[in-house]
Protein backbone atom coordinates (compact mmCIF):
# COMPACT_ATOMS: atom_id res chain seq x y z
CA UNK A 1 0.00 0.00 0.00
CA UNK A 2 3.07 2.20 0.58
CA UNK A 3 4.62 1.67 -2.25
CA UNK A 4 1.62 2.43 -4.55
CA UNK A 5 0.78 6.03 -2.84
CA UNK A 6 4.35 6.40 -2.88
CA UNK A 7 4.13 5.71 -6.73
CA UNK A 8 1.27 7.49 -7.03
CA UNK A 9 2.77 10.69 -5.17
CA UNK A 10 5.48 10.22 -7.75
CA UNK A 11 3.17 10.44 -10.87
CA UNK A 12 1.11 13.71 -9.27
CA UNK A 13 4.81 15.39 -8.73
CA UNK A 14 6.09 14.89 -12.06
CA UNK A 15 2.61 15.69 -13.53
CA UNK A 16 2.54 18.87 -10.95
CA UNK A 17 6.69 19.53 -12.49
CA UNK A 18 5.55 19.56 -16.16
CA UNK A 19 2.43 21.84 -16.06
CA UNK A 20 4.86 23.98 -14.26
CA UNK A 21 7.31 23.88 -17.13
CA UNK A 22 4.72 24.45 -19.98
CA UNK A 23 3.70 27.72 -17.77
CA UNK A 24 7.56 29.35 -17.25
CA UNK A 25 8.08 28.14 -21.72
CA UNK A 26 4.86 30.06 -22.44
CA UNK A 27 5.37 32.98 -20.41
CA UNK A 28 8.99 32.96 -21.90
CA UNK A 29 7.46 32.17 -25.32
CA UNK A 30 5.25 35.57 -24.66
CA UNK A 31 7.44 37.84 -23.37
CA UNK A 32 10.05 37.01 -25.95
CA UNK A 33 7.84 38.11 -28.90
CA UNK A 34 9.58 39.11 -32.08
CA UNK A 35 9.91 43.05 -33.23
CA UNK A 36 6.37 44.54 -34.74
CA UNK A 37 7.11 45.76 -38.51
CA UNK A 38 7.37 49.63 -37.42
CA UNK A 39 9.70 48.45 -34.49
CA UNK A 40 11.74 46.87 -37.22
CA UNK A 41 11.43 49.59 -39.58
CA UNK A 42 12.76 52.35 -36.95
CA UNK A 43 15.32 49.84 -36.00
CA UNK A 44 16.39 49.64 -40.04
CA UNK A 45 16.20 53.73 -40.54
CA UNK A 46 18.62 54.44 -37.19
CA UNK A 47 21.37 51.67 -38.39
CA UNK A 48 21.11 52.98 -41.99
CA UNK A 49 21.97 56.52 -40.66
CA UNK A 50 24.52 55.26 -38.60
CA UNK A 51 26.40 54.02 -41.36
CA UNK A 52 25.82 56.62 -43.71
CA UNK A 53 27.70 58.64 -41.25
CA UNK A 54 30.44 56.06 -40.57
CA UNK A 55 31.14 56.00 -44.16
CA UNK A 56 31.64 59.88 -44.90
CA UNK A 57 33.90 60.16 -41.67
CA UNK A 58 35.75 57.19 -43.45
CA UNK A 59 35.80 59.05 -46.52
CA UNK A 60 36.89 62.29 -45.19
CA UNK A 61 39.07 60.73 -43.52
CA UNK A 62 40.86 58.49 -45.90
CA UNK A 63 41.32 61.82 -48.00
CA UNK A 64 43.22 63.60 -45.59
CA UNK A 65 45.36 60.85 -44.83
CA UNK A 66 46.26 60.72 -48.70
CA UNK A 67 46.87 64.93 -48.73
CA UNK A 68 49.22 64.15 -45.76
CA UNK A 69 51.15 60.62 -47.50
CA UNK A 70 51.96 62.97 -50.58
CA UNK A 71 53.15 65.96 -48.49
CA UNK A 72 55.51 63.54 -46.99
CA UNK A 73 56.61 61.95 -50.33
CA UNK A 74 57.71 65.46 -51.45
CA UNK A 75 59.76 66.50 -48.40
CA UNK A 76 60.92 63.01 -48.39
CA UNK A 77 62.14 63.48 -52.14
CA UNK A 78 63.27 66.75 -51.22
CA UNK A 79 65.85 65.27 -48.64
CA UNK A 80 67.01 63.22 -50.69
CA UNK A 81 68.25 65.74 -53.60
CA UNK A 82 69.79 67.09 -50.67
CA UNK A 83 71.38 64.30 -48.81
CA UNK A 84 72.51 62.99 -52.55
CA UNK A 85 74.64 66.48 -52.08
CA UNK A 86 75.88 66.25 -49.20
CA UNK A 87 77.46 62.66 -50.18
CA UNK A 88 78.76 64.04 -52.95
CA UNK A 89 77.25 60.94 -55.06
CA UNK A 90 78.37 60.62 -58.31
CA UNK A 91 76.90 59.56 -61.66
CA UNK A 92 77.42 57.89 -64.46
CA UNK A 93 76.82 60.49 -67.41
CA UNK A 94 76.51 59.13 -70.75
CA UNK A 95 77.02 61.78 -72.71
CA UNK A 96 80.47 62.99 -70.32
CA UNK A 97 81.68 59.64 -71.14
CA UNK A 98 81.73 57.97 -67.56
CA UNK A 99 81.59 58.90 -63.85
CA UNK A 100 81.08 62.82 -63.36
CA UNK A 101 81.35 64.45 -59.53
CA UNK A 102 77.94 66.52 -59.84
CA UNK A 103 78.48 69.99 -59.10
CA UNK A 104 74.92 70.00 -57.68
CA UNK A 105 71.85 68.34 -57.49
CA UNK A 106 68.57 70.01 -57.57
CA UNK A 107 64.62 69.09 -57.52
CA UNK A 108 62.45 69.95 -60.06
CA UNK A 109 58.39 70.99 -60.03
CA UNK A 110 56.15 71.86 -62.45
CA UNK A 111 52.72 73.50 -61.35
CA UNK A 112 49.42 71.10 -61.95
CA UNK A 113 52.39 68.62 -63.47
CA UNK A 114 51.76 64.61 -61.57
CA UNK A 115 55.29 64.22 -61.96
CA UNK A 116 58.66 65.51 -60.33
CA UNK A 117 61.95 64.54 -60.13
CA UNK A 118 65.83 64.79 -59.46
CA UNK A 119 68.27 66.02 -61.86
CA UNK A 120 71.76 66.83 -61.48
CA UNK A 121 73.26 70.32 -62.00
CA UNK A 122 75.95 69.24 -65.16
CA UNK A 123 74.75 72.06 -68.13
CA UNK A 124 75.88 75.34 -66.42
CA UNK A 125 72.32 76.59 -65.75
CA UNK A 126 70.64 76.38 -62.01
CA UNK A 127 67.00 75.25 -63.81
CA UNK A 128 66.31 72.00 -65.09
CA UNK A 129 67.72 71.51 -68.37
CA UNK A 130 67.09 68.38 -70.74
CA UNK A 131 68.86 65.20 -70.44
CA UNK A 132 69.24 65.90 -66.90
CA UNK A 133 66.58 64.57 -65.22
CA UNK A 134 67.44 61.35 -63.02
CA UNK A 135 64.49 58.80 -64.44
CA UNK A 136 64.92 56.65 -61.58
CA UNK A 137 63.68 59.32 -59.16
CA UNK A 138 60.87 60.43 -60.82
CA UNK A 139 57.93 60.18 -58.54
CA UNK A 140 53.87 60.55 -59.87
CA UNK A 141 51.43 62.69 -57.26
CA UNK A 142 48.35 60.29 -56.38
CA UNK A 143 45.86 60.57 -58.85
CA UNK A 144 43.30 63.34 -56.79
CA UNK A 145 46.12 64.85 -55.37
CA UNK A 146 47.88 67.94 -57.09
CA UNK A 147 50.51 70.62 -56.87
CA UNK A 148 48.43 73.47 -57.29
CA UNK A 149 50.90 76.38 -56.45
CA UNK A 150 54.86 76.92 -56.65
CA UNK A 151 54.93 80.87 -54.99
CA UNK A 152 53.23 82.17 -58.09
CA UNK A 153 56.11 80.18 -60.70
CA UNK A 154 54.85 77.74 -63.16
CA UNK A 155 57.88 75.56 -62.01
CA UNK A 156 60.40 75.37 -59.60
CA UNK A 157 63.66 74.04 -59.05
CA UNK A 158 65.45 73.73 -55.09
CA UNK A 159 69.13 73.21 -55.94
CA UNK A 160 71.82 72.07 -53.25
CA UNK A 161 75.11 72.42 -53.57
CA UNK A 162 77.70 69.82 -53.02
CA UNK A 163 78.94 69.03 -50.72
CA UNK A 164 77.97 71.27 -48.13
CA UNK A 165 74.02 71.03 -49.22
CA UNK A 166 73.18 75.06 -49.71
CA UNK A 167 69.99 75.77 -50.66
CA UNK A 168 69.28 78.02 -53.92
CA UNK A 169 66.05 78.14 -55.62
CA UNK A 170 65.14 78.72 -59.22
CA UNK A 171 63.73 81.50 -60.48
CA UNK A 172 66.13 83.02 -57.83
CA UNK A 173 65.61 86.31 -55.30
CA UNK A 174 63.89 84.52 -52.42
CA UNK A 175 64.98 83.30 -48.95
CA UNK A 176 62.45 80.86 -49.23
CA UNK A 177 59.91 78.81 -51.39
CA UNK A 178 56.56 77.31 -50.74
CA UNK A 179 54.70 74.38 -52.49
CA UNK A 180 51.21 73.75 -52.05
CA UNK A 181 49.67 70.66 -52.22
CA UNK A 182 45.86 69.91 -52.30
CA UNK A 183 43.11 67.95 -53.37
CA UNK A 184 42.05 68.51 -56.97
CA UNK A 185 39.00 70.77 -57.07
CA UNK A 186 39.25 72.13 -54.32
CA UNK A 187 40.28 75.53 -52.97
CA UNK A 188 43.37 77.03 -50.30
CA UNK A 189 43.79 77.74 -47.82
CA UNK A 190 41.40 74.96 -46.31
CA UNK A 191 41.98 71.73 -45.02
CA UNK A 192 42.15 70.15 -48.23
CA UNK A 193 45.66 72.01 -48.87
CA UNK A 194 48.88 71.69 -47.17
CA UNK A 195 52.17 74.28 -47.94
CA UNK A 196 55.44 73.11 -47.99
CA UNK A 197 57.67 75.65 -47.40
CA UNK A 198 61.48 75.12 -48.08
CA UNK A 199 64.44 77.84 -46.71
CA UNK A 200 67.44 78.60 -47.63
CA UNK A 201 69.16 76.93 -44.80
CA UNK A 202 67.93 73.85 -45.76
CA UNK A 203 64.86 73.89 -43.19
CA UNK A 204 61.56 72.56 -44.26
CA UNK A 205 58.11 73.13 -42.67
CA UNK A 206 54.93 71.70 -43.32
CA UNK A 207 51.81 73.99 -42.61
Amino acid sequence: MSCTINSFNSVNLLYKFKNILKTLISKTTKNSAGFTLIEALVAIFVIGIISSMMIVNWRKNESQYQLQRVVRQVVQNIRKAQGFALSGKQIFWASGGGEWKVPDYGIYFQRLNPTYFIYVQVLGNDGYQNSEKLEETTTQVEAGIEISSLGGDDNLSIIFQVPNGVVRFYPSGATSRTITVRRVGKTCPSVYCRNIIVNTTGEINIQ
